[in-house]
């Protein structure tokens, strides 16, 4: 009588291993950091410039952003082992 319990696609098998890609986890985790300190600090500099000048992106943008950067960090790292 065969299983009823089926493999799971991409399941581990002896000797099959995923790869996982070390330029996307860094661009994840740099996106991720970006991400992070513009939650932090409620801020983001443009440039130097800005950054002398105190002008930036504050407020909810910044928060919108920064989710958006973490957002996009995790999608890099998740694809990053495939």
């Amino acid at each position: 009588m065969p299983s009823s319990f089926k493999r799971r696609r991409g399941a581990s098998q002896p000797g099959h291993r995923k790869k996982t890609d070390m330029g996307l986890v860094l661009v994840g985790l740099l996106l991720i950091a970006v991400g992070v300190f513009s939650l932090v600090g409620g801020e983001i500099w443009v440039s130097r410039l800005t950054v002398g000048e105190g002008q930036g992106i504050g407020g909810t943008a910044a928060l919108v952003v920064g989710g958006i950067f973490i957002g996009l960090g995790a999608f890099f790292l998740k694809e990053s082992r495939k």
